[in-house]
């Protein structure tokens, strides 16, 4: 296991405690017989006879899910033992081997369960190819974390029904939580369930209630399951009036998506490509329309500020260029894209940027299958000098 640096920092600390111990004990003294130093409060357990193992940790306490290091002197040289963890009052689970070194020492880290509970204790013990236990760390103390999560939500406006993505971060890991909705300052409803990943983040999708009243203010929750104190509200999100019903044919649209950038994000929020970006659907409305796919490009190419929404997603090289729809032709599921204008294109990374917000922006619908791009009748793919899968 990669040890942390901060892991690797306390290692001096630790084996001068355990060199100290196993020192004490061949000179047939305690460490009571010994002025204290730092290294009393590294966990080492409690003073062995001679011979014996003895084994320190580092840090002693933090919440479940913390590294810490192990120290282990008073070894047979180049011998292979297994680092077991475990509660003091039950059986240790291997946690990794290891050889001592030619002076009888190892070091190696674990990693104490996200599922340990505050206020138990664990141990870490040193355990003989035969399988007895040789020696055993001082108490790790399991202590409460401290969260700061925080959420937000795309859109942050729509009437009832409207589909908005909820993107959650600084919770526990791999942890059950609750998404709900509700007035400002008041209770909300559980409107679903989810989980958070190994580095405390989560990302759902809901739907705006049929019973939220555009008359009050409303927010989204995120909380804990089992730690509902544990919880995030978003910024309010505008409930807007639902259109008067009109006919209209079924073909019109009044709703579709773009396609931004998350730069740097890594496939967090998105689907992640290029420099380590990640391509974001965004929700947007637009006039009534029976040709959804010229309206979706008209509007990706008329945003009108490098960053959208709360998160900052970017169209600054959409909106660092000067490119207008000329036509848009799909023929047997293939979309044939005319644009005008010029391109400002700054370095390797935005070139992936545009093709993808584009494309992607096409074959959102069904009847497409493959996207052809055209710049003052030049094929993108050759102003880009990429290739395009």
């Amino acid at each position: 296991m990669r040890q942390s640096s901060s892991t690797r920092k306390l290692m001096v600390v630790l084996f001068a405690a355990v060199l100290f111990t196993v020192g004490c004990a061949r000179l047939g003294m305690t460490p009571a017989d010994v002025e204290p130093t730092e290294a009393d409060a590294a966990g080492v357990a409690e003073q062995p006879p001679d011979g014996a193992v003895a084994v320190a940790v580092a840090p002693t306490s933090g919440p479940g899910g913390t590294e810490i290091g192990v120290a282990v002197a008073g070894l047979p040289a180049d011998v292979a033992i297994e680092v077991g963890l475990g509660r003091p009052d039950a059986g240790h689970d291997i946690a990794t081997s290891a050889h001592a070194d030619d002076a009888g020492t190892l070091t190696a880290s674990v990693v104490i369960p996200t599922t340990a509970e505050p206020g138990e204790e664990w141990i870490v013990a040193a355990i003989s190819p035969e399988g007895a236990v040789w020696g055993v760390s001082g108490p790790f103390s399991v202590q409460e974390a401290e969260y700061a999560p925080d959420v937000v939500v795309v859109p942050d406006e729509g009437p009832p029904g409207t589909p908005v993505q909820v993107m959650a971060h600084g919770f526990p890991a791999e942890t059950a939580v609750e998404i709900g909705i509700g007035r400002v300052d008041s209770e909300y409803d559980v409107v679903t369930s989810a989980e958070t990943d190994g580095a405390g983040r989560m990302v759902a999708e809901i739907t705006i209630p049929e019973f939220v009243d555009p008359a009050h203010r409303w927010v989204v929750v995120v909380a804990v399951v089992d730690r509902p104190m544990i919880r995030a509200i978003s910024e309010e999100f505008d409930v807007t009036e639902v259109a008067t019903p009109t006919p209209v044919p079924t073909a019109v649209f009044t709703r579709t998506n773009v396609y931004l950038v998350a730069i740097g994000d890594d496939g967090q929020f998105g689907e992640r490509f290029g420099c380590n970006d990640s391509l974001v659907k965004y929700e947007v409305a637009i006039e009534p329309t029976g040709a959804p796919l010229t309206a979706a490009l008209e509007t990706l190419l008329s945003i009108d500020s490098r960053q959208v929404g709360e998160m900052e997603l970017t169209n600054r090289v959409l909106y660092r260029s000067d490119l207008q729809l000329e036509s848009v032709e799909v023929t047997d599921g293939d979309a044939v894209i005319h644009l005008s204008g010029t391109l400002d294109i700054v370095g390797v990374c935005d070139e992936p940027r545009v093709w993808r917000q584009l494309s992607e922006t096409a074959l959102q619908f069904d009847t497409v299958e493959e996207v052809s791009i055209f710049i003052d009748d030049t094929p993108l793919d050759e102003l880009l000098m990429m290739d395009i899968d």
